[in-house]
């Protein structure tokens, strides 16, 4: 397999391929790959994933990072869930090719949270962290957060339920801790006021934001930038099953108002 290379700021013109045929499912999400600088690649991809859900280009979502330098993440920025209660997402799911990375940090959901205190978080939900499920192509493998999942490690990564009773600030997938690459199709988020799937670059059907492409806060990138200890990194089958009654009911609530 060659790498690609090439600066940021190609990374990000893929969104001007395809929009024209996108579609237009009034959903207000939209995604954007961007590298993170020198040997960091986001881009769709042609002939390298799934069925599109228009056309025959068969595009995959392509991350790569090939450098140790800190701070240089190659991720793909969901917009359009910001100010979304913690407790309205239904689901986060990709699928990926192998052989490529997954492993419980690359690539992940980094998913920022503004508390119900106004302390930000940032929750990572790594590749490995979920079981690989099988599809119809056995190059392909489904990684699914659900949303007892996704509630359970907000809930046991940020230590209490501030986290869990507050609000999105950001959306992103990354991989930032390893070298390698990986190719990614059918990217889906479902909340309960919005839902897409991603299978090309067009399927941003409502269009294309003026102005630089997303970027990471400055308080969102000294999150991403911490250490993440292993003791922080649950497993979902490990995960579920030790949640005490406690822990249970908190993230069986609905609206923590």
């Amino acid at each position: 397999m060659k790498y690609l290379a090439g600066a940021a700021a190609l990374a990000s013109a893929f969104v001007l391929a395809g929009v024209a045929a996108a579609d237009t499912t009034g959903d207000v999400l939209t995604l954007y790959p961007v590298g993170g600088g020198q040997d960091t690649y986001a881009a769709w991809k042609a002939q390298e994933g799934r069925p599109d859900s228009q056309g025959t280009a068969n595009q995959a979502l392509y991350l790569q990072r090939l450098t140790n330098v800190p701070d240089t993440p190659a991720a793909a920025h969901v917009r359009g869930l910001e100010n979304t209660p913690v407790t309205a997402l239904v689901s986060l799911s990709y699928e990926h090719r192998v052989p490529g990375l997954c492993t419980k940090t690359d690539p992940r959901w980094s998913l920022f949270i503004r508390g119900r205190s106004g302390r930000e978080y940032v929750v990572n939900l790594g590749c490995a962290l979920t079981p690989g499920r099988p599809t119809d192509d056995p190059h392909w493998v489904q990684r699914l957060f659900t949303a007892a999942v996704i509630r359970a490690e907000v809930l046991r990564q940020s230590k209490g339920t501030d986290a869990l009773a507050g609000r999105i600030d950001g959306l992103a997938l990354v991989v930032d801790r390893s070298k390698g690459f990986v190719y990614l199709d059918n990217v889906s988020v479902r909340s309960k006021t919005a839902t897409k799937t991603w299978t090309y670059a067009g399927d941003n059907g409502n269009g294309v934001p003026g102005g630089p492409p997303p970027a990471f806060t400055a308080e969102q990138s000294a999150l991403m930038a911490a250490p993440i200890p292993e003791d922080s990194q649950f497993d979902e089958d490990v995960l579920m099953p030790s949640l005490t009654a406690d822990e249970q009911a908190a993230i069986a609530v609905e609206d923590w108002g």
